[in-house]
Order: C-alpha cells, then sequence, then structure tokens
C-alpha cells in the first residue's frame, strides 16, 4: 500500500521493495489457502526482473526454494531458467551471500527434478551451500532445510541410515525454532518419506509419530492452514500403502487429490497423481 504500486519506493539497500513484499504476501496467502498467490508470484518476478539484477536474484531465491519444496510450485524448464539466471545475476554481483542463496535455490530446484543426474547435481550444490553456511556462519536458519535434502540425496543412493539420523536433528531443529509452515513441513514430508522407504523395524511407527508431530503443532493465528492440511493427507496417504492398508489408503489419496487441485499447488498435484 506504502508502495502504491511505485517499483523503486523505498528502495534503501533493496532495489524493489515492492517486489519483496509481494514475494512475502505470496508465501503468506498460499499458506492459508488464500487466492490470489499466483498473480502475486508473476507479478513479484516481473517486477523485480524490471528493477536491478540484486532485486531479482533475491525474489528468485525466495519464490522458489520454499515454493517447491512446499509443492506449491514444480521445477520445470520455465523455472530452471529463472533460476539459473538469478544464479548468473548473483555469480557477477560478487556479493557471496547472494551466491550461496542462489545456489541454495538452484540445488533445491535441482534434487526435485526428474533425472538423476540432475538430482546428483543438486545434491553437491546443497553440500557445498550447506559447507558455506556453516563455514561462514551466516543463513544458519536454512541449514536444517539445505541438509534434509542433501540427506534425501544420500539416502537415495543406499545410505539411508546416517541420512535418517540427519533428518530427524534437521527436523527437530526448525520445529524448536518455530518454522512449522515455513520450512518444516516440506522436511517433515522427505523425513516421512525416506522412513517409509527404508522400511526398517520400527520406521512405520517413527514416520507416524512424525506425522502427529506435524499435526499437533500448535499455531497463533486461530486461521485453517490448508498448506499443513495437504501435506498430512499426503504423508497418512503414504502411510497407509506402507502398511498395505488399503481401506484407509483410497480415500486418504482420493483426499489429497482433490485438495492438491483445489489449492492449485501444481507440485502436490503432480505429486498426488503419481500415486497408485
Amino acid at each position: 500500500d506504502l508502495a502504491d504500486g511505485d517499483p523503486s519506493k523505498g528502495n534503501f539497500l533493496f532495489g524493489s521493495p515492492l517486489a519483496g513484499v509481494l514475494t512475502s504476501r505470496a508465501t503468506a496467502r498460499y499458506c492459508l489457502g488464500r487466492h490470489g498467490w499466483a498473480d502475486d508470484v508473476q507479478q513479484a518476478l516481473a517486477i523485480a526482473r524490471d528493477a536491478d539484477p540484486m532485486s531479482y536474484a533475491t525474489v528468485v531465491s525466495l519464490i522458489y526454494p520454499a515454493g517447491i519444496s512446499s509443492g506449491v510450485l514444480t521445477p520445470d524448464d520455465s523455472a530452471m531458467r529463472e533460476i539459473e539466471d538469478a544464479l548468473g545475476i548473483a555469480e557477477r554481483s560478487g556479493d557471496d551471500i547472494a551466491l550461496a542463496l542462489a545456489r541454495m535455490t538452484l540445488g533445491i530446484a535441482l534434487v526435485h527434478r526428474r533425472l538423476d543426474d540432475d538430482r546428483h547435481r543438486g545434491q553437491q550444490l546443497l553440500a557445498d551451500v550447506s559447507e558455506v553456511f556453516r563455514s561462514r556462519r551466516h543463513n544458519l536458519g536454512e541449514l536444517p532445510f539445505v541438509e534434509v535434502y542433501a540427506a534425501r540425496e544420500r539416502a537415495r543412493r543406499g545410505d539411508h541410515d546416517d541420512a535418517v539420523r540427519v533428518m530427524r536433528a534437521s527436523v527437530e531443529q526448525l520445529f524448536s525454532d518455530g518454522r512449522l509452515l515455513a520450512l518444516g513441513l516440506p522436511a517433515t514430508g522427505v523425513l516421512v518419506e525416506t522412513l517409509l522407504d527404508r522400511a526398517a523395524d520400527g520406521d512405520a511407527d517413527e514416520a507416524e509419530a512424525a506425522i502427529e508431530q506435524l499435526a499437533a503443532a500448535p499455531t497463533d493465528r486461530g486461521e485453517a492452514e490448508p498448506a499443513r492440511d495437504v501435506w498430512l493427507l499426503r504423508l497418512r496417504a503414504l502411510l497407509a500403502q506402507a502398511r498395505g492398508d488399503t481401506e484407509a489408503y483410497k480415500p486418504l489419496r482420493d483426499n489429497y487429490r482433490d485438495k492438491a487441485r483445489s489449492l492449485q499447488f501444481d507440485g502436490h498435484i503432480a505429486w498426488a497423481e503419481a500415486l497408485p
């Protein structure tokens, strides 16, 4: 409202505050299942693209890691072009923090792609970013999130035990930091899916406990949280499937598909359609 449509108004430190707040509003809207988030995303990207290079790189780094990992957006070819462009800008900027965030964004996108080569490249990027965050002591709030996805790729290559250990610690850190809707949802999803894939003794019970922790986590908004609801439907469907409980699985799967479509979350729609 204060910007009144002016992309550069208040541009102290950040070239387009309007693009930044549109990005924040988009995130808030999709977490709460409110309409208009997709328009906010497109408007924020368009404004930032025409503003200045660092605004563009920053907005891309804010939109895609959370959006893709949360199942709201997909890492399609258009998104990948945006992310690669932002990485190029960050590389030329000489700003180490911007570069680390851009590399994190690309890494998160790549590990959500279908091809093994993409996911392997993503894992390597995330491992590098994790080391940068640790050694330079910045963006430590994002570190558990980065480590969850790097661990998932290790698990896909057979290193389940160490990966699950890292995931447990990361999820607990995100919950203790109160980052449920921002990063705790997808991180819990990664932990649950990895446990169910490993299928060792007690893994299904641990997965169920993680799901219930997610369901019971308090908020102070007093509003419905569709972003959490759609994740709970997905994870409970996967748990029922892993336990061979067909009677519970089918309605959960169908409700998950309906919820994903109603929210217009492209990532969840694709994940739901992939379920048998």
